[in-house]
């Protein structure tokens, strides 16, 4: 795969942005649409202003989008006399949020109008309940009694998935570090070293390319039948880092990140002796990666993409942990979890039930997913899978390094 580093985005991608976001406003009926980032995973402010200060834009029907800010360090700072960035917006302000979005609309006048949000009801990963605080919203209903508020986060979030052109090279960027992170991983991994090891490995080929990781940035998890997913436990829980050992799997999920485009790759590492049912259901997950390939189209639904994936798990008579499939920038778009697992966990967890997929959507060009099939019987679990975009006429792949299980020793 070819070495393409830090690109940068034109004024022209920005106007390309803004000009969908206005076409949105015009068919939901909008004077004005509030989109915060905060400290949200999906930060849409992100993709409207070009850079990120956990903050939100205030974007009117016509004239110059307001960015506010919790922090004055990040508005200071353009003035540093080594900053030549060329900014989006340049109206920026600081203080609390809340007040900020009152006063913002209420320069506009939109008193009385119909006013869009995004984040209410947002449906990505961490963020199933939304994003946007109690006391930062409420400020704003207690000040327009007779206004309407729209929420919009599933037709915002479509929009921001349909990648434009540049944004599919800031896509292949980020891929590229992945397969980056992928080989420190294969690297380093042998018996005797400690998940911290493997997780400064991939997260330090990631930061000296250039790039940053989106939370919950990486995970590691070892063991022979391990099901517990998610960052690193010794951060919170203090707990020594496990050491890896003889005829264990890795498992890992990297989350590299740049401009604002997320891509995954999940990481999949066995020490040898290799146990038979391990290559196993290596062949199930790539299965059903194939199955995906050849469903993703524009014009296919995300729900037939799911579908079409989770067959050859049914046939083989195994279960999923994490969804087979989902979207990257933004992750609206979330398969089912634990997929086939009632018979499994009836007895141990009688309180575990399956999450459906909730949001359908017609696939359009230049949308991105990360492949992520996982085959588990019992506890036993093999996940392979990288990022996959939607091309004018079939699915693209940007990733190769993490599509098997690779084997040490």
């Amino acid at each position: 795969m070819p070495e393409m580093r830090n690109p940068t985005l034109s004024l022209a991608e920005r106007d390309r942005r803004w000009g969908r976001v206005r076409a949105l406003m015009r068919e939901e009926g909008l004077a004005a649409l509030v989109i915060p980032g905060l400290r949200a995973r999906e930060s849409f402010e992100t993709w409207v202003s070009g850079e990120s200060i956990q903050g939100a834009v205030v974007f009117p029907a016509d004239g110059e989008p307001i960015y506010l800010t919790w922090i004055a360090f990040r508005i200071v700072g353009r003035d540093d006399p080594q900053n030549d960035r060329e900014y989006w917006i340049r109206d920026i302000r600081s203080g609390l949020i809340g007040p900020g979005i009152v006063a913002a609309l209420q320069e506009l006048g939109v008193a009385g109008d119909t006013v869009g949000v995004v984040g209410l009801q947002s449906r990505g990963p961490l963020e199933l309940e939304g994003v946007l605080p109690y006391t930062v919203w409420q400020a704003v209903l207690d000040a327009f009694p007779s206004t309407r508020f729209k929420e919009v986060s599933i037709p915002f979030s479509y929009m921001m998935a349909q990648k434009g052109e540049e944004e599919m090279v800031l896509a292949r960027t980020s891929a590229s570090v992945g397969e980056t992170a992928c080989q420190a991983l294969l690297d380093a991994a042998r018996p005797g070293v400690s998940e911290a090891d493997l997780y400064a490995a991939a997260t330090g080929a990631v930061y000296r390319a250039g790039l940053t990781l989106t939370p919950p940035s990486l995970i590691v998890k070892s063991g022979r039948d391990f099901l517990s997913w998610g960052p690193p436990e010794w951060g919170a829980g203090a707990v020594a880092p496990r050491v890896i050992g003889k005829s264990e799997l890795i498992s890992t999920e990297i989350m590299p990140s740049y401009g604002g485009v997320e891509t995954q790759q999940q990481m999949m590492i066995a020490m040898g002796p290799v146990d038979p049912l391990w290559r196993e259901l290596e062949s199930v997950a790539r299965r059903s990666y194939d199955a995906g390939l050849d469903t993703l189209r524009p014009g296919a639904t995300f729900f037939q993409v799911c579908e079409a994936m989770a067959v050859p798990l049914r046939e083989a008579g195994c279960w999923h942990l994490s969804p087979l499939i989902h979207g990257v920038s933004p992750a609206y778009l979330l398969g089912t979890l634990h997929g086939g697992a009632e018979q499994f966990f009836a007895e141990e967890y009688p309180w575990f039930q399956t999450v459906p997929a909730l949001i359908d959507a017609e696939l359009a060009e230049g949308m991105l997913f990360a492949f992520e099939p996982n085959a588990c019987r019992g506890r036993t679990r093999v996940n392979i899978g990288g990022t996959v975009a939607v091309g004018p006429s079939g699915a693209i792949e940007l990733n190769q390094l993490p599509l098997r299980m690779h084997v040490v020793g």
